[in-house]
């Protein structure tokens, strides 16, 4: 019941900063269409349909920049994610739901990035009491459930913002050995929602693109610190498999080039048989 309590606290903070907006913006209030966190998904998604993605700020590979692979961040470091949109057009208002592995992550950080800032002048985001215009962002973050919900705003007669950029900045420390999903959530309470300056307020379709991060060290692809038959059995079986094919194992994909192959059969052979520490 108090996690219900803190997700309506949420939902009605953000509400009322995009309900703000619109009376900045208009004068008209249509509160059936401002309240976010409703049970309606992203409409149909066209060619040109806005991307959100999670990304690393330093991706280990370059064709991979939403994912993290990395042994030497082990408990204790830190890492960090953006969630950068791409495409969009009249963005007013945002609203962001991500899940996550508590056991490897736990968020320790979240800022506002510079796409809604940008709006002239930066007071006019909800995220603005830094001095630098880039405080913040409204949030309700619970690690031990494992789900941050984030929103921002512009609030006053101010377009809506065209382009690409940051939305959100999220630090994580690192508590545990494995791997997690970050999981861009598009259903449920305070589901992921991208909004216009449009009065009735227009629901922005967007695709997105989770992020992914791993620390094991190579070969483990099981994650018991060992190199051995096991992780040689899951990359056998995985073996010449691409992303999205079901027998893919992204735990066995080593270079994270989407493909199990030789290279990733060269880092377990040349790990076998090692105990890590």
């Amino acid at each position: 019941m108090r996690g219900r309590k803190k997700l309506f606290i949420l939902a009605a903070l953000l509400s009322a900063i995009l309900i703000i907006s619109v009376v900045f913006s208009s004068g008209v209030i249509d509160v059936s269409t401002v309240l976010l966190g409703g049970s309606s998904g992203p409409s149909p998604l066209a060619s040109s349909t806005p991307v959100v993605s999670v990304e690393s700020p330093n991706p280990t590979f370059s064709y991979a920049p939403w994912a993290v692979s990395n042994s030497s961040l082990q408990a204790g470091n830190v890492t960090e994610f953006r969630v950068n949109i791409t495409l969009v057009t009249d963005l007013f208002a945002w609203q962001i739901n991500m899940t996550w592995d508590t056991s490897v992550l736990n968020v320790s950080s979240i800022i506002a990035g510079e796409f809604l800032n940008s709006a002239i002048p930066p007071v006019n985001t909800s995220s603005s009491a830094a001095p630098d215009g880039l405080g913040f962002v409204i949030n309700l973050t619970d690690n031990v459930e494992g789900y941050t919900a984030m929103g921002e705003s512009i609030l006053g007669g101010v377009p809506g913002q065209d382009g690409n950029g940051t939305l959100v900045t999220i630090e994580f420390l690192v508590v545990g050995y494995g791997s997690t999903n970050l999981t861009i959530s598009t259903s449920g309470a305070l589901n992921t929602t991208l909004l216009d300056d449009s009065v009735p307020v227009v629901t922005i379709a967007y695709d997105k693109t989770d992020g992914y991060f791993r620390n094991k060290y190579p070969g483990d692809v099981d994650g018991d610190y060992l190199v051995g038959s096991a992780d040689a059995g899951v990359l056998n079986g995985a073996y010449g498999k691409s992303s999205p094919d079901p027998l893919y194992k992204r735990e066995a994909d080593f270079d994270l080039d989407g493909l199990i192959g030789s290279a990733d059969a060269g880092v377990l052979n040349g790990a076998y048989g090692i105990t890590y520490p």
